[in-house]
């Protein structure tokens, strides 16, 4: 018996260890995955939907189709859609336009995927039999109606939490598509939609820092008065609304997604360069679109040895599209700018900046 009892006792433990082992396996695995929602905490902030009041978290930095896909525009009949089952469902209409982005470009690249998905939000066939609803009224849930799609989609992401705050909404996301760079590239494009300057996302700006060059330039000429007044500030914290003619100011409330900036006094990205031509006499308008589209100057191409210091480079996600950021040219490269970081020098070389598309205006010659 006591031989039977020592040779049965290494294998009790054996087994009762084992769930213990495989806990603490499974556990190693996911702690990357925590970890990194940890870090987009830090990295990123939320802001308030524009229409629900849902609380949409900003994009972290894990990223990947947003980095080289620019928001396109949304069809109408789409955006219709979008709308409707959001209001439906008390969703921000943006948050289905940024799956429809990331999934099939808002129907444009509406095939079955190789594992079987279809339709414009892109349903595997037992995902949508169990979350299918009749989005156009016809009586009938069809997997490649655009109606159904994405009334469906929004159904989905009710059911798997989204009304639930900002961490609802990034679980609703993972549970959609199990991948952090998925969740932070509809976070993006949701953003985007709302008309946003999303560089005021530390995510976003991560990768723009020129880490020098932050005296003062050197020659004279109103231009040069105008970006040294600018440079002066450098280290204001970025504030939305922020800036007029006579230097940083308390922003407003509030952005297109509801942000709300009146406790920070600082500049916007238009507050900037408005205060520094105002230096010189120039009065423009604080609205970047505005400044790059409608204030009149020179149309210089996107060439930095044709583009000098002061001219304003207004960044659209699509050549020709609504300019959500502004910012003055330096030179050797770089730009003056309020984003994420405050009044900084971003590199235009590289990074987040070098990807978007530009208009650069100049005011003197």
């Amino acid at each position: 018996m006591r031989k039977l009892i020592l040779m049965v006792a290494p294998l009790m433990a054996f087994l009762l260890l084992v769930p213990l082992t495989i806990a603490g396996f499974v556990a190693i695995l996911a702690a990357p995955a925590v970890a990194e929602q940890i870090r987009q905490e830090q990295c990123s902030s939320s802001t308030a939907s524009d229409t629900t009041g849902l609380v949409l978290p900003a994009a972290g930095g894990q990223r990947r189709a947003s980095l080289t896909n620019p928001p396109t525009s949304i069809p109408d009949r789409i955006q219709a859609l979008y709308i409707a089952a959001a209001s439906r469902y008390q969703l921000p209409w943006t948050l289905l336009a940024g799956i429809g982005m990331e999934e099939t470009n808002h129907g444009r690249n509406n095939t079955t995927s190789s594992a079987g998905a279809q339709g414009l939000m892109q349903f595997m066939p037992a995902t949508f039999a169990s979350y299918a609803v009749d989005g156009d009224g016809d009586g009938k849930t069809i997997i490649t109606s655009d109606a159904d799609s994405i009334f469906s989609a929004a159904n989905y992401l009710v059911a798997s939490g989204a009304l639930h705050g900002p961490d609802g909404i990034r679980g609703a996301l993972y549970a959609y598509n199990h991948a952090l760079w998925y969740v932070n590239d509809v976070l993006y494009y949701a953003a985007a939609y709302t008309g946003e300057d999303v560089t005021a996302n530390p995510c976003v700006t991560v990768d723009t820092s020129a880490n020098s060059g932050g005296g003062p330039l050197t020659g004279t000429g109103p231009v040069i008065v105008a970006v040294n007044a600018a440079l002066a500030w450098i280290g204001t914290p970025y504030s939305w609304g922020g800036g007029n003619a006579h230097g940083p100011t308390a922003g407003i409330c509030c952005s297109p997604s509801g942000h709300d900036d009146r406790h920070i006094t600082g500049f916007d990205c238009s507050g900037l360069v408005l205060y520094a031509y105002a230096q010189i006499g120039i009065h423009l308008p604080h609205l970047a679109h505005d400044i790059s589209y409608h204030s009149g100057g020179q149309t210089i191409p996107r060439d930095l040895a044709q583009m000098k210091p002061g001219d304003t480079i207004g960044f659209s996600y699509l050549p020709g599209g609504n300019v959500f950021h502004i910012g003055l040219y330096l030179g050797d490269g770089k730009m003056l700018d309020s984003d994420s970081q405050g009044v900084s020098i971003a590199s235009l070389a590289s990074g987040y900046f070098s990807r978007l598309a530009w208009h650069v205006v100049r005011f003197v010659a």
